[in-house]
């Protein structure tokens, strides 16, 4: 999907390991929820696991 320039059909939100990504999110919204961090810690622990997942799909 990232190989080749995007089309009319596939233009669109491309993001590598956007599964993982959104597991993470998930994960760390749920710890908000039980009380286990607040609203600020989920965004950053999110922002930064997701930014480690995009940089492992990408080889970097």
């Amino acid at each position: 999907m990232m190989g080749k320039a995007p089309t009319e059909n596939s233009k669109g939100v491309r993001l590598p390991n956007l599964p993982q990504v959104r597991d993470i999110e998930n994960e760390e919204f749920e710890n908000m929820l039980s009380g286990k961090q607040t609203a600020q810690q989920a965004l950053d622990n999110a922002v930064k696991r997701g930014n480690a997942a995009i940089k492992q799909a990408n080889g970097q």
